[in-house]
């Protein structure tokens, strides 16, 4: 007898149910533009490595090479995507002629095809791309915002890229534009802060503090194993 397609229905979401019980453990961590995402998860990890068997490890760039990989194109042709620039119309009708043309859509399929199996694959802390909106059904997951406000943040831009007042604010607010674009074509919810688990300001939490809160949380929630 045939499989049914209420039967083949159930058994497909039996299989995915399966799935977001065993995948992970999985940290997400997401940023408003001039928050220090990266700083925070290098000490993370050190910590996490230092007191823990299981050795963890965190990815950001590397989701690049994967995609890139997955699509059976160059890293080169998929930078443009990564700093969060969708192509126009021209490049578009330019791209179509190449032999690595790949449309949009199925590049943002596949990020999150690449993002979901490395949070399924566990001890990963995945910074940006949309991890938490592609990841928040792992069970074993954890998704942290960073946020400040933007006078906070214009200082930290002004310093770091050596831009005056007036540019880092310009450079602010296009890229928390680009990045809230991306999020959403992962999002499936109108609350888009609800797939966050915690939210920290970091004009008034260092992030030292900010580093013992997520550890202390991972911790207590069992995603450390000895």
């Amino acid at each position: 007898m045939g499989i049914t397609l209420t039967s083949y229905a159930h058994e497909r979401n039996r299989e995915h149910e399966k799935q977001k019980k065993t995948g992970g453990p999985a940290v997400t961590i997401s940023r408003e533009f001039g928050c220090p995402a990266k700083p925070i998860t290098k000490e993370l990890i050190a910590i996490i490595n230092k007191t823990h068997q299981n050795k963890w490890k965190w990815v950001s760039k590397e989701i690049m090479h994967e995609s890139a990989k997955e699509l059976g194109t160059p890293p080169s042709e998929l930078k443009y995507f990564f700093k969060y620039h969708e192509q126009g119309m021209l490049d578009g009708i330019l791209n179509t002629q190449s032999r690595f043309y790949i449309s949009d859509r199925k590049v943002y399929k596949t990020i999150r095809k690449v993002i979901k199996t490395i949070g399924l694959s566990g001890n990963t802390i995945i910074v940006g791309r949309g991890g938490a909106a592609i990841c928040h059904e792992i069970e074993n997951s954890l998704h942290i915002r960073l946020i400040a406000p933007l006078e906070w943040r214009t200082k930290m831009v002004m310093e770091f890229y050596h831009l005056d007042r007036m540019k880092a604010i310009e450079f602010i607010k296009d890229y928390d534009q680009k990045r809230k674009r991306f999020m959403e074509h992962y999002i499936k919810t109108d609350n888009k802060q609800a797939i966050f688990d915690v939210i920290y300001n970091c004009s008034s939490i260092s992030k030292q503090e900010i580093v013992k809160s997520v550890y202390s949380i991972i911790k207590d929630k069992g995603m450390l194993s000895n």
